[in-house]
């Protein structure tokens, strides 16, 4: 890399406008670059003091330390031999230089900011301003039966396409709704084939099934359904979590199918969590009435009541449902009732679309308290940290949980 490219680079990192790409180039540059030249070029880009990161007493003794122990600036013999009169002499100066040599030699893991002359903090939840990290939005993507995909945020509203059986249209209020022609049948060789409607990490969504029932999707879940409901039943899959209003039909029982468990209703209001990393799959029921099935057990909810099925068994174990809780996400709220930090950030990851980190033991930690889904996740995160001997930070796209 020549010293233009490098120190455009570096001018890019250092005040917070560099690309991904970009980084990622600079940063590799860095692992396999003498330390001297990197060093130079760093002197270089911070000549003006004044808009270089500025440190307290205590960081800089801390950062000098951490730069000291590493073997990369133990190696260079400008820092052994001179460090001492440089430290006494030109102490700040020194300190933002090889704190800014340190922040890009371990490959951006030190965060530095810059105070601002009002001296606010943003403190350690603030995120880059190329990637903000934002609550979840109406997005999904409808898969058509001949495998065409649909990214319904950039679709406009109207017909998205036909099949078989009718029309999928995109309403003003971001439903997807089908209209289906009376009388379809799978005649003439003609197969009625199945839509598959997929929310991303940070998305939801409702459809209006081709029967009128109503579905709302989570984050991170999908549905499969057919185009049509032909026959003696009406079957959907569904992986995620969703909350569905089943259109009434006493002629055709309405199936949802969950790997080897299955949800039997005539015309009813419920929701079922059943995502694949979680260990329990659970059915909530608000009105009607629902039959579990999970091989040979089998179980039916009143109203009010959540039946909870563990994967590795085949028990139903029915309670009285907390309401709330099961429908916070569908009204826009967390609700967190004595959960452990692990529950709880499964639920951050799939709505704010991150990833998550553990650096401890939170075995003994429960958290409550009620959280809007709209807030930003820095004030969320802030709140389980004022509630729990917790910290989180920020990097990235990752949320890193510590003791």
């Amino acid at each position: 890399m020549n010293k233009a490219r490098l120190h455009n680079l570096l001018h890019q990192y250092l005040n917070g406008l560099i690309s991904e790409a970009d980084c990622i180039e600079l940063l590799d540059y860095i692992n396999n670059a003498g330390t001297d030249e990197i060093a130079d070029a760093v002197i270089v880009d911070l000549v003006d003091l004044e808009k270089a990161p500025q440190f307290g007493e205590k960081q800089t003794d801390e950062i000098l330390q951490r730069i000291q122990s590493d073997f990369r600036f133990k190696e260079s013999p400008h820092v052994k031999k001179e460090q001492a009169s440089v430290f006494s002499i030109y102490k700040n100066k020194w300190l933002q230089i090889a704190a800014a040599c340190f922040l890009l030699l371990m490959g951006g893991m030190l965060y530095v900011r810059r105070q601002s002359k009002s001296n606010t903090n943003t403190g350690h939840f603030a995120a880059s301003p190329k990637t903000p990290i934002l609550p979840g939005s109406s997005k999904a993507f409808l898969t058509m039966a001949n495998g065409k995909i649909i990214l319904l945020s950039n679709a406009t509203n109207g017909i998205l396409a036909k099949t078989n059986s009718g029309s999928v249209l995109k309403t003003r209020n971001g439903q997807i709704v089908y209209n289906s022609i009376d009388g379809v049948k799978a005649n003439n060789g003609q197969a009625i084939g199945d839509n598959i409607l997929t929310t991303p990490k940070g998305g939801e969504y409702e459809v209006v099934l081709p029967d009128g029932t109503k579905v709302w999707l989570n984050a991170a879940s999908s549905i499969s359904y057919p185009v049509a409901f032909i026959g003696h039943d009406r079957q959907v899959k569904l992986v995620g979590e969703a909350y569905f209003e089943v259109a009434k039909n006493k002629d055709k029982p309405f199936y949802v199918n969950i790997n080897n468990v299955q949800v039997r209703v005539l015309g009813t209001h419920f929701n079922i969590e059943a995502y694949n990393d979680d260990e329990k799959i659970k059915t909530t029921l608000l009105e009607g009435a629902v039959q579990i099935t999970k091989n040979d057990a089998h179980s039916t909810l009143a109203p009010g009541q959540q039946a909870v099925i563990n994967k590795n068994s085949n028990s139903i174990i029915v309670s009285t449902a907390d309401i709330d809780d099961a429908m916070a996400w569908k009204n826009g709220y967390f609700i967190f009732d004595h959960d452990n930090i692990q529950g709880i950030m499964k639920k951050v990851s799939r709505w704010y679309d991150v990833d998550v980190a553990y650096q401890g033991n939170f075995n003994d930690l429960k958290f409550g308290g009620t959280f809007y889904r709209s807030k930003s996740i820095e004030e969320l995160l802030q709140h389980l940290e004022s509630v729990g001997n917790i910290h989180l930070v920020i990097k990235g796209r990752r949320i890193i949980v510590m003791n």
